[in-house]
């Protein structure tokens, strides 16, 4: 039987680190307070824009049909209630994904840098979670790991999308597409986009390893079972490691274990092993 995987989340020691102890909940952030100014904010409008001007420029049948499938890609529209806005798909999809509430774990609790950057230069703590026993909660609530490539995949996954919607849309063959087709066509589309602009990064950041929550934005409560070991920094001050043991000594957290991060000798590298 496998075991589950363990998922960190690099803490500092401050008083909004303490509050997930006292309060067993994790904060989901909003792409515009994400370190990345890209995550999740790559332009779909835009990059369905370039996909539609290489089709055109390529496009050599006299009848456009290639541009003509593309251009119907974009061509829902959405109503937006409150201001009678209507917006195309990719927008619609944008603003929902620019709505939701990010949680960044990591897969790997060693990284020098994941402790350096998010962990108060090695001074501060990793919460490492039980990856079923973590059940935020919330029908709406999506997770999986982070795809790192080297340019966003929007253009090529239009282009994809295009070559697949013309195998049964091709009016001028009168080959007309049920509604069922179209639904699922359309199902798979929304799907595409959110996989790409949700878990998709620079590879840039691919040393982070990692594995994302996607859901209301705000906190979340957890269940103190979840939480299963506490790393400390090779920093971490006498006072704080004092705190650490203090919520531990609780019956909620008593099953938890304490570690401490350390460098492996003869290597740039760090581990962690139980504390005495």
């Amino acid at each position: 039987m496998e075991e589950s995987a363990t998922y960190y989340k690099y803490r500092t020691c401050s008083q909004r680190t303490w509050e997930i102890f006292y309060n067993r909940e994790l904060y989901f952030s909003l792409p515009k307070d994400l370190n990345d100014p890209l995550d999740v904010s790559v332009d779909i409008k835009a990059e369905y824009e370039r996909a539609k001007n290489h089709v055109y420029k390529t496009d050599t049948h006299p009848e456009g049909r290639k541009s003509f499938i593309i251009t119907m890609l974009d061509s829902i529209r959405k109503v937006v209630k409150e201001t009678g806005e209507e917006l195309s798909l990719s927008q619609a999809l944008y603003r929902f994904m620019q709505s939701r509430g990010v949680l960044s774990l990591s897969k790997t609790p060693h990284d020098a840098l994941l402790w350096s950057h998010y962990a108060d230069g090695h001074r501060g703590i990793c919460l490492g979670f039980n990856s079923e026993i973590l059940n935020i909660g919330g029908a709406s609530d999506d997770a999986g790991d982070v795809r790192y490539l080297p340019n966003p995949p929007y253009m090529e996954k239009f282009l994809e999308l295009t070559e697949e919607f013309s195998e049964f849309c091709r009016p001028w063959d009168g080959v007309h597409f049920s509604d069922e087709q179209g639904r699922n066509f359309y199902n798979k589309q929304v799907d595409s986009m959110l996989e790409i602009g949700l878990y998709t990064k620079s590879e840039n950041w691919k040393y982070e390893e990692e594995y994302r929550i996607t859901s209301a934005p705000g906190n979340h409560s957890f269940s103190p079972s979840a939480l299963i070991e506490v790393i400390l920094g090779a920093k971490t001050s006498d006072a704080d490691e004092n705190k650490i043991k203090e919520f531990l000594s609780t019956n909620d957290y008593s099953h938890v274990k304490l570690k401490r991060a350390f460098n492996v000798p003869g290597t740039f590298s760090f581990g962690s092993r139980l504390l005495d």
